[in-house]
């Protein structure tokens, strides 16, 4: 069973390398309406794409972070929850009923987990549209530099990074876990998975030997999850735009 819109998210590519040819205002409104027109936590829409468009800035974060795709992006979205936005209209005794709320971790968890719905939808747009796109977790490596740049209040806090262009490369498609990896019923399956991640293994070993590269889904973990990365920064990060964790 397939139709248009299941092919293109099923064809998913992430995007990173683009040509110099830019991207109209228009197009960049038509993508973000269709991205915030999906759910959200309690409909406080507590989702902000703030653009940088300074080259420069560009570049400097693209130097602290090593995404040269950052730079090269014709536009580059910095992803963050608000509920500052919430905070709006309120009288002071429930502004301050309301921050209290609104610091607990559900409300940071559900304001996170809109703006992946609201990216997710950011990018299939821009796909129909002939556009390519990449989102960078690793882009938080800034955070400091946004912080300092883009004057973010309290309860507003970067999440993502998410650059766009038109495709200058065919990277292919990745294969990802079966189903039998990803859907379960009645329960957490846990032979099941071990059986299919490591088949799964296998796969993305011959996905990567394609591409003249020693690696495996294991062997990507492994460097991943043991790499000296100092992460106390970026754990203190929420605390510090006024979420309790």
């Amino acid at each position: 069973m397939t139709n248009p819109v299941i092919d293109l998210l099923k064809n998913h590519k992430s995007i990173r390398a683009y040509t110099d040819k830019p991207i109209s205002d228009d197009i960049v409104e038509t993508i973000f309406s269709a991205a915030i027109a999906g759910p959200n936590i309690n409909n406080f829409q507590p989702v902000t794409f703030i653009e940088i468009t300074d080259q420069a800035f560009k570049a400097e974060i693209t130097a602290q972070v090593g995404m040269k795709y950052i730079e090269s992006a014709a536009r580059y979205f910095v992803v963050a929850i608000d509920f500052n936005k919430d905070l709006i209209g309120l009288t002071p005794e429930v502004r301050q009923l309301a921050e209290e709320r609104l610091a607990s971790y559900p409300m940071l968890e559900g304001a996170i987990v809109s703006a992946g719905i609201a990216l997710g939808r950011a990018q299939v747009a821009a796909e129909s549209l002939g556009l390519g796109s990449v989102t960078m977790a690793g882009a938080l490596g800034s955070f400091e530099l946004y912080e300092a740049r883009l004057k973010l209040p309290k309860f507003v806090k970067a999440v993502m990074g998410f650059s766009l262009g038109y495709p200058d490369q065919e990277p292919g498609i990745k294969p990802k876990l079966p189903l039998s990896g990803v859907l379960m019923k009645d329960g957490y399956d846990q032979t099941t998975l071990e059986k299919t991640v490591m088949a799964y293994d296998n796969t993305m070993k011959a996905y990567y030997a394609d591409r003249g590269v020693d690696s495996s889904w294991f062997k990507n973990n492994t460097k991943l999850l043991t790499r000296d990365r100092d992460m106390e920064p970026l754990s203190n990060y929420p605390t510090r735009k006024g979420f309790k964790l």
